[in-house]
């Protein structure tokens, strides 16, 4: 079931829809889905399969969600090709890796791994995105509604989404390309609502005793990050943004070698997110210059006074080269 699943998905063809409907009915039930997408996805208990598939990147991953009177926990971990997990208690994610751990713990900027983050406050969205219904389909044996949301200009991609007619779940999603092409989907090849889902079923045989940090429990010492620290003040100055965009983190961090600090931001329309990191060169050879892409990841690299100047995001090229090129370094203006 997984391989034809996996083949299906890799054709590169989505499946047809009988009809489009972006009447004003239409969108006001096209935005009451995605509230309940929303809704299901942080509430339900369910445990699932699902494929993932990037270009020639095939993988599947298991996922158990549960949610309740602490909050949400969630655990990810894959099926095939080397061991990785991620496990989110709340607004701290713990990537577990085989040989080692990263710990995120919250802050203002937050975006879930998995399925899709999409702000509660759909308003924000309206003004960059159309909602569609687009139809009916069916998922991992599932009924679905079929929801489009598609970007206003050319600054951004959009989605094809298909949620589970009982609940709202997302079963299914396509990130599109300003060609209407899936560039990244996921699906569900089977998943299971449930009223409970046990405690153990969240604790990782790949965990050391230390991830119990993420459970919030009293008198736990809060983990380190390495997100870094908020910058007050900056030499970089990011030029006019596309419109909707908005910075919402600017970190500073240094690597562990003790090399030069690394300045990271990272913008965001509510859906996509473009990051830009800045780093002293030093007199080695910057990483990228010009354009670079990854399945539905697009990156632009610029060398600015001595400094590797990186913007990569899941946007269009054109949006990460202008992001780069408005870019400027004024170091009096970091000076207090």
């Amino acid at each position: 079931m997984l391989t034809c699943a996996a083949l299906a998905l890799a054709a590169g063809s989505l499946s047809p829809i009988g009809w489009t409907d972006s009447s004003p009915r239409a969108l006001k039930e096209a935005r009451q889905w995605l509230e309940r997408m929303i809704e299901a996805t942080q509430t339900l208990n369910y445990e699932g399969t699902f494929i993932y598939i990037q270009g020639p990147h095939v993988e599947s991953m298991r996922i158990i969600h549960g949610s309740g009177p602490n909050g949400e926990r969630q655990r990810l971990f894959s099926l095939n090709g080397p061991p990785r997990e991620v496990v989110v208690a709340n607004n701290h994610v713990v990537c577990l890796l085989p040989r080692q751990q990263a710990t995120f713990p919250g802050s203002d900027y937050q975006r879930s791994p998995f399925p899709l983050s999409i702000p509660r406050e759909l308003g924000r969205l309206e003004s960059h995105y159309a909602f569609e219904m687009l139809g009916e389909d069916r998922i991992a044996g599932l009924d679905t509604q079929v929801i489009a949301i598609k970007p206003r200009d050319a600054w951004r991609f959009g989605y094809r989404l298909w949620l589970d007619e009982g609940n709202g779940l997302l079963l299914r999603s396509a990130l599109l390309s300003e060609q209407g092409q899936p560039m990244e989907q996921l699906m569900f090849t089977d998943l299971q609502v449930k009223p409970h889902i046990d405690e153990s079923a969240f604790q990782s045989p790949a965990a050391p005793p230390e991830a119990a940090l993420i459970s919030g429990e009293p008198g736990n010492p809060e983990p380190s990050s390495p997100a870094g620290e908020p910058v007050a003040e900056s030499a970089w100055r990011v030029g006019p943004l596309p419109e909707g965009f908005a910075k919402v983190l600017h970190n500073r961090f240094t690597e562990a070698s003790g090399g030069h600090p690394t300045e990271h931001l990272v913008f965001a329309d509510g859906l996509a997110t473009i990051s830009v990191f800045l780093e002293k060169l030093d007199h080695q050879p910057p990483l990228l210059q010009g354009q670079s892409r990854l399945g539905s990841m697009n990156a632009f690299g610029t060398v600015i006074a001595g400094h590797q100047v990186l913007v990569v995001g899941e946007v269009p090229a054109a949006t990460v080269q202008r992001i780069a090129t408005s870019i400027e370094y004024t170091p009096e203006a970091a000076k207090p």
